[in-house]
């Protein structure tokens, strides 16, 4: 049965060279956007697979889809901010290609936006139930939203975002940080009053393909998290305490699970973590890791990689 919702919701999915499974994502969120008459938005990154002939045919089936490819890759911030522009309708859920929402997802928003008296900029849903400390509650001081969850809002197929804060926010300034979807949420918040929704016990999950891997940002888990990720975080408004930064920064370091042991000896093993590594960020570990320096340094980073291999082999073969 189709429903016309007060409250006009869209669907954004940025994708690109990812066709198998934008066509899965596809497949599982149509009935339930069917459901709502919520539109699909998708903003194709240049694909040079077989994308368009994809959507092309999800068309047929649900013509609330809309197609828009750019003719070169803009990368993937810009890519974020095209997908997101691409909305006309009150509030956006960013999607990721190889994510799905939560199945009566749709249901709670439009009842929540419908029948709460408050307006909210921002909802923010849990991602495979990897927020368990934080119960779920509005938010309208910016600093204990930054404090509590903000190491979670990486995430971008968590996110539905209020189209004003869309329209006003400052997209150009977080450009090239791998965390505009964050950054544009944060500058807005930081400046104007507002009422931010998070529930914890509603999660967006994975979807896996059998025999299909997704590339993803692997090679770069250094560089975006111990570098790229502090320095984001310092660069938010003044308006953010130090404390509030500091902590978002630890604790996804800490929540994570980016750099369990079991990852780290998996970067050690293909040298990707070795000594030249382990000079250029030791500096800032001690902000995004939470085992000592020492540890790294003397068990992981002069490790022989054959001991290390041998100990992947007897652990997790």
């Amino acid at each position: 049965m189709i429903q016309q919702s007060i409250v006009q919701i869209s669907i954004c999915i940025p994708t690109y060279n990812r066709a198998q499974f934008l066509d899965a994502c596809l497949e599982y969120h149509i009935p339930l956007a069917r459901m709502h008459n919520v539109k699909i938005f998708i903003s194709d990154n240049a694909s040079d697979d077989n994308t368009e002939e994809v959507v092309n045919r999800r068309c047929s089936e649900y013509p609330l889809i809309f197609y828009s490819r750019n003719q070169v890759n803009v990368g993937a911030d810009a890519g974020f901010e095209k997908a997101l522009k691409l909305a006309d309708t009150e509030y956006v859920w960013l999607l990721g290609d190889t994510y799905k929402i939560p199945e009566k997802g749709l249901d709670y928003l439009v009842n929540l936006l419908t029948s709460s008296s408050a307006i909210y900029n921002l909802i923010v849903f849990n991602w495979k139930d990897r927020v368990k400390d934080t119960i779920s509650q509005d938010y309208t001081n910016p600093n204990k939203l930054l404090s509590d969850i903000g190491w979670h809002m990486t995430c971008l197929s968590t996110l539905v975002y209020r189209v004003d804060m869309i329209r006003e926010c400052n997209f150009k300034r977080y450009l090239d940080t791998n965390f505009i979807q964050t950054g544009i949420i944060f500058e807005y918040l930081g400046s104007h009053e507002h009422h931010v929704h998070w529930n914890r016990d509603m999660s967006v999950e994975t979807i896996f393909i059998e025999g299909l891997k997704k590339i993803t940002w692997e090679q770069y888990r250094l560089e975006i998290w111990f570098e790229r990720w502090s320095n984001f975080i310092f660069s938010l408004p003044p308006i953010f305490l130090l404390s509030s930064k500091m902590k978002a920064i630890k604790d996804h370091g800490a929540k994570s699970k980016v750099f369990t042991i079991k990852k780290l000896l998996l970067m050690r093993s293909d040298n990707r973590l070795n000594l030249s590594v382990y000079k250029k960020y030791h500096h800032i570990m001690p902000l995004t890791i939470s085992y000592p320096r020492s540890l790294i340094f003397l068990f992981i980073s002069i490790l022989p990689i054959f001991v290390v291999k041998f100990i992947k082999w007897v652990i997790w073969k």
